[in-house]
């Protein structure tokens, strides 16, 4: 999909954020390790926030920045993000799922930093500097907590 808009990008990873966290949930739902289905479980839980965040975004930015052309909207094709980060289905313990974690999160942090570069207005850049340090900090907590989870 080449995104022609602010709104359609972000509409796009609110999106992203729904499919990923129904991904975890049903493989929580498949999990017999009790420390797999617990990490299955926060990590949908944490994207399903992230879905709520962007939607709350949506509804509440200004009108102006999400109706701005993204400048390379032409030429600039977005993979399938999804197919690029494994369903997990190989994942044998928490450092498995870990290492699918980081390749959604660092999948996104580039995609943002990009379109910060890219950006034409400095509200644009502002806005996607901003959902990237928020993708840097939300891998951050992510490690942290299943690492605590790994080590108990």
């Amino acid at each position: 999909m080449a995104f022609r808009q602010v709104r359609d990008l972000l509409e796009w990873v609110h999106d992203f954020h729904d499919r990923l966290g129904k991904q975890y949930s049903g493989l929580a739902e498949e999990a017999a390790d009790e420390r797999m289905k617990m990490a299955l479980v926060f990590l949908a839980d944490r994207e399903a926030r992230l879905r709520d965040a962007m939607a709350a975004f949506l509804e509440d930015a200004d009108q102006g920045l999400l109706t701005t052309w993204l400048i390379d909207s032409q030429q600039f094709g977005h993979p399938s993000v999804l197919e690029r980060i494994p369903p997990c289905l190989g994942c044998h313990d928490v450092q498995d799922i870990l290492a699918n974690v980081m390749t959604a999160h660092q999948t996104l942090k580039d995609m943002y930093r990009l379109r910060a570069e890219l950006a034409e207005i400095p509200e644009e850049a502002e806005l996607f500097t901003q959902l990237a340090d928020q993708q840097e900090a939300e891998a951050r907590l992510q490690t942290r907590d299943l690492a605590r989870l790994d080590m108990y």
